[in-house]
């Protein structure tokens, strides 16, 4: 349901669900405070103290309540106090641990202290690939709130990226969908107008992939925002989106008339 969530920006409701796993979890410890895993639990007791107060925090991050997602990253910054860990609880602690400096850069940037971004992009370096997009994402959506030129770093992460969106999954397909809208806007920002269009493009063909409709419109509108810009290939691809859109749309229709038909046959 926390993904679910994530994946509608529904905040508030990922913050509730959050705050629940978050209580839940408590009454199981305080239960059992004397094993190492609860009963029922696949993974160990930090684990939940961490996704609880990581959920939370980042929601409060994405609704821009900055001093309160704070807190929560103070929270599982540090889940020593937590008795009984066995290997896999205390490599939790440090994951967690990991995860609260990184996710303090992000509010940093955020807020604009670029200070800390060269550091950010040495833990994006040092990381896994899933930690990729949405680093990337928090320093798009910083340069473009701040107004800074960050071309050095995408350039640096272009090829991982590129194959990020060759080997898509369920996980990834919402935040490469949400770095791709954000280049767009990025491009824009440093006024290079051939560059946004064709991201644009991308987006939109990424959007009818997916079956997107939020990233369809979204696209779409900021298409027609910048219609006078586009050169004319760029005009004529567009073009061929949308023809291509009708015509899945005909055949759709054209289709479930003939399954209806056949049911009444």
């Amino acid at each position: 349901m926390l993904k679910a969530s994530f994946s509608f920006e529904n905040w508030d409701a990922m913050i509730e669900i959050a705050d629940k796993l978050h209580e839940q979890i408590s009454v199981i410890y305080e239960n059992n405070s004397n094993l190492i895993r609860g009963p029922k639990l696949k993974r160990s007791i930090p684990y939940y103290f961490g996704y609880s107060s990581c959920a939370k925090g980042i929601a409060l991050q994405k609704s821009g309540k900055f001093d309160e997602a704070k807190i929560c990253i103070q929270k599982y910054a540090d889940l020593g106090w937590i008795v009984g860990l066995d290997e896999e609880g205390i490599n939790e602690v440090e994951y967690y641990r990991n995860i609260a400096k990184a996710n303090s850069y992000v509010i940093d940037l955020l807020e604009g202290k670029m200070g800390v971004l060269h550091k950010y992009v040495e833990f994006i370096r040092k990381s896994d690939d899933e930690e990729l997009l949405p680093g990337l994402i928090t320093i798009l959506e910083s340069s473009i709130i701040h107004d800074y030129s960050v071309d050095w770093i995408l350039k640096e992460f272009k090829i991982n990226v590129d194959d990020i969106g060759e080997h898509e999954t369920i996980v990834n397909i919402r935040y490469h969908e949400d770095y791709i809208y954000l280049l767009a806007m990025y491009y824009y920002k440093q006024e290079n107008m051939y560059d946004t269009i064709n991201t644009i493009l991308e987006i939109l063909l990424l959007s009818i992939k997916l079956d997107d409709d939020t990233g369809f419109k979204k696209s779409a509108a900021l298409f027609e925002l910048l219609r006078d810009h586009a050169d004319q290939s760029q005009l004529k691809v567009h073009h061929n989106i949308m023809k291509t859109i009708i015509e899945k749309e005909f055949t759709r229709s054209f289709s479930s008339r003939i399954e209806f038909s056949n049911l009444h046959s």
